[in-house]
């Protein structure tokens, strides 16, 4: 398998044309296995590469996955925080019940205050008017008597 072409073994051209044919295929045969062999070399080759693209590709994902439950688990953890303190929060309130009974007592003793004072305001604007009658009253009998003395 060498380059060299083959001596001839007998002298009949027919077979000397044979020998050079199978040389010919032989070296072809062997030119084509090298270049099998180069192309399978070159392909093994970059399948590794992509092997190593691939494998750098999916840690790279794995690590945005870890990132990113990470950020989801803190994400819960300040919702959580806050349902909490809106429990918290709930726990405290009063009731609606029990908010609707103590409006309509504040309401009824407002409206008992309104009475008393409509009652006192009352009282007091009749007694003003009853003093104002009495000084107009002895006003206009000192007025008189003195009239009654001074034409007298």
């Amino acid at each position: 398998m060498g380059s060299e072409q083959p001596a001839p073994r007998s002298r009949e051209p027919a077979d000397d044309a044979r020998q050079l044919l199978e040389w010919r295929v032989e070296q072809r045969l062997n030119a084509l296995e090298r270049l099998i062999d180069a192309k399978l070399a070159n392909l093994a080759t970059k399948i590794d590469g992509q092997a190593a693209q691939v494998g750098l590709a999916l840690a790279a994902a794995d690590k945005a996955v870890t990132k990113a439950e990470i950020a989801t688990e803190k994400r819960f953890e300040s919702v959580n925080e806050f349902r909490q303190t809106l429990s918290d929060q709930t726990k405290t309130f009063i009731a609606r019940v029990e908010f609707e009974v103590v409006r309509d007592s504040h309401a009824k003793h407002l409206a008992d205050l309104g009475s008393r004072m409509d009652k006192i305001e009352g009282r007091g604007v009749g007694l003003n008017a009853g003093w104002l009658y009495l000084v107009g009253g002895i006003t206009v009998v000192a007025t008189l008597t003195g009239l009654v003395l001074a034409f007298a």
